[in-house]
C-alpha cells in the first residue's frame, strides 16, 4: 500500500505544475484602467469584508510583491488622513452594510500607532454606525520586530482580535538571506508578548520554498511554531514575482515536488499535535481560529478594499485603487493626491457570465455544491468542466456525494494547481506572460 501511495504522489507532482496561492479571480493582470469609474454600478452583497491595505515596511523582502514602501514618519500620517478621506467618500456604499470583518494588511500595519490606526476604525465605524454589532473579526498583519506589549494592548482595546505575524521560518539563514530582520529570538519573544495580551486568535505564517530551505529545515520550523501552540498556522508557499530581489538573483529554489512534499509532511505534523486542517493552506486548534475574510470573500461576500493598491471585489466587478504605475512610492504618492481630488485613478474588470463561473468555481472549489452551481449559472458543472472534472477525479484529488464535489485530503495538497485550471485562456495567457517578466 504504500509503495502505492508513493508512485500515486510522484505520479501527481508530475503532472501538476506548481502554482502560488490563488486567493482572487480574475486577477489583477486582467485588470483594465477605469478613468470614468462607475462605483454606483457597482453592486456589493448587503453582508461585506473591509480591507485597509498599509504599504509602509522597515525592510523590503527578497520575495515581496506587494504594494508597499519604506516606512516614513511625515507620508505616513498623510497616508491615514487620506485613506480617511476614502472611507468618508464612499460612506454610501458602506452605509447600510453589515461588516463582518476588517483586515489591515500591508506592507506592515502594525507599524501604525494605536492612535492612527483608531482614527481609520473610527471613520469606518462613523460611516456604518452598526460596525460593533456586526464585526466578528478585526485582523491585522505584524512583522515578529513590531510587536510590542503597550501597543498591541492598545490594539486589542481598539477591538483587534486577529493577529497575523509574519513569521516565515526560525532558522537564522533562511531569514536572512530573504532580508528579513526576525531572526529566531525575536520571533519568539513576539509569540511570547501576543499571548501575554491576551490576542484571540494568534496566527503563524510559514513560508514554504524560501533561499536555502530544504523539506528538513521547513518540517524543524513547523515543529517550532508547534511547540507555541499558536491558534491558526497558516503556509504559503513562495511564488517568485518579476521585479521583487529574488527574481532578479535567479537563485536556485525548491521545485515543485519539493514544495508539496512540504505541504504534505507539514499536514502529518500539524494533524498529529491537534490540529485541524480548516482549508488547504491553513491549520488550526479552535473553532475560533482561522480568516474569516478570506473565507468569506473566496465564497462570495463583497470587500470594500481603501488604501494605495486596495482592491475591492463586488458581485458583478473587482477593481483597485491603482494608477498601473511599477513604482511603489508613485502608487502611494498618486493615492494621496487623489484622495485630495476625490478623483481615484483606478483598475479593473467587469465580470461577464463566463468569468463569474470561474470566479465561483475557484472560490467554492474545495468543497462546490453542484446543484447550487447549476442554479446559479443555468448548468452544469461537470458538462461546463468536463474536462477539468475528469482529470481531478482521474488523479483522485476530489470526492463526491450528494450533490457535492470536494478534494480530498491528496487534493488539498494541490489546491492552487486545480483552481489554475478553471483560469480562462485569456486569464492563463496573461499570467504566462506576466510570470515571464521574472
Amino acid at each position: 500500500m504504500q509503495q502505492t501511495h508513493q508512485r500515486f504522489s510522484e505520479e501527481t507532482m508530475g503532472s501538476l505544475e506548481f502554482r502560488p496561492d490563488i486567493y482572487t479571480y480574475p486577477t489583477p493582470r486582467m485588470y483594465k484602467h477605469l478613468d470614468a469609474f462607475p462605483i454606483n454600478e457597482v453592486s456589493f452583497t448587503d453582508d461585506i469584508n473591509v480591507y485597509v491595505h498599509i504599504p509602509f515596511c522597515k525592510q523590503i523582502c527578497s520575495f515581496c510583491g506587494y504594494l508597499k514602501i519604506i516606512d516614513a514618519f511625515n507620508i505616513r500620517g498623510k497616508y491615514v488622513e487620506r485613506v480617511v478621506k476614502e472611507i468618508k467618500k464612499y460612506e454610501m456604499v458602506l452605509k447600510g452594510k453589515r461588516i463582518k470583518t476588517l483586515h489591515f494588511g500591508g506592507g506592515t500595519p502594525s507599524l501604525l500607532t494605536p492612535s492612527e490606526l483608531g482614527k481609520i476604525i473610527n471613520a469606518i465605524a462613523i460611516a456604518n454606525p452598526c460596525l460593533d454589532e456586526t464585526l466578528e473579526e478585526v485582523s491585522i498583519e505584524a512583522t515578529p520586530e513590531s510587536v510590542e506589549y503597550e501597543k498591541f494592548l492598545e490594539y486589542r482595546e481598539l477591538g483587534i482580535n486577529r493577529v497575523s505575524i509574519g513569521v516565515q521560518s526560525f532558522k537564522n539563514d533562511e531569514i536572512s538571506s530573504s532580508r528579513r530582520h526576525n531572526l529566531p529570538h525575536t520571533s519568539k519573544e513576539a509569540l511570547r508578548i501576543l499571548r501575554r495580551v491576551g490576542i484571540h486568535n494568534i496566527v503563524v505564517d510559514l513560508m514554504i520554498g524560501m533561499e536555502g530551505q530544504t523539506k528538513e529545515s521547513f518540517k524543524e520550523s513547523v515543529k517550532e511554531t508547534i511547540s507555541f501552540r499558536p491558534d491558526t498556522v497558516e503556509l504559503f508557499a513562495l511564488g517568485v514575482v518579476p521585479n521583487t530581489y529574488i527574481s532578479s538573483k535567479k537563485t536556485s529554489l525548491m521545485k515543485s515536488e519539493e514544495i508539496y512534499g512540504c505541504y504534505r509532511s507539514s499536514n502529518e505534523l500539524f494533524v498529529e499535535s491537534g490540529y485541524v486542517q480548516a482549508c488547504h493552506n491553513r491549520y488550526t486548534i479552535k473553532e475560533n481560529g482561522g480568516f474569516l475574510q478570506q473565507d468569506y470573500a473566496l465564497r462570495g461576500m463583497s470587500l470594500l478594499g481603501f488604501g494605495a493598491g486596495a482592491r475591492s471585489y463586488g458581485i458583478n466587478a473587482c477593481y483597485r485603487n491603482s494608477s498601473g504605475s511599477a513604482n511603489n512610492t508613485q502608487e502611494v504618492m498618486k493615492y494621496i493626491s487623489d484622495a485630495d481630488t476625490g478623483k481615484y485613478h483606478r483598475t479593473g474588470v467587469f465580470l461577464t457570465k463566463e468569468e463569474s463561473l470561474r470566479k465561483y468555481a475557484i472560490g467554492h472549489i474545495e468543497a462546490l455544491d453542484t446543484k447550487e452551481f447549476e442554479s446559479r449559472f443555468g448548468i452544469s458543472f461537470k458538462e461546463k468542466f468536463y474536462g477539468i472534472y475528469k482529470k481531478v477525479r482521474d488523479l483522485g484529488l476530489i470526492e463526491e456525494g450528494e450533490g457535492m464535489i470536494k478534494l480530498s485530503k491528496e487534493g488539498l495538497i494541490f489546491r492552487d494547481a486545480v483552481a489554475y485550471m478553471f483560469f480562462s485562456e485569456e486569464a492563463k495567457a496573461l499570467e504566462e506572460a506576466y510570470r515571464k517578466c521574472e
